[in-house]
């Protein structure tokens, strides 16, 4: 998948309250798109089938997994949580 081949996040009630519990705002996983990222399958047998990992506006790493809605360059969050050091190892060598 292109970097260029997810354009928006679906964002509801549900996933923001997800991201929210690992102290992630639903604007900090939106500027993921807008800044370095790197996207990647998810592990097997997982909800989401890709993980997005990338940085926010205020230079955090954070990964996202997420899995594909009824548009192809919309996808949906399933929640986020601060890089752990090999998610940062994978940003920082794409």
């Amino acid at each position: 998948m292109s970097m260029s081949a997810i354009s928006a996040f679906l964002i509801d009630d549900e996933n923001e309250g997800k991201f929210e519990a690992h102290g992630i705002t639903a604007a900090e996983v939106v500027q993921v798109l807008e800044n370095r990222h790197v996207v990647r399958r998810n592990r097997r047998r997982r909800r989401a089938t890709h993980q997005i990992i990338g940085l926010t506006n205020g230079g955090s790493c954070i990964t996202i997994p997420i899995e594909p809605t009824h548009a192809n360059d919309v996808w949906r969050p399933v929640t986020a949580w601060p890089c752990k050091l090999f998610e940062i190892g994978q940003l920082q060598h794409a």
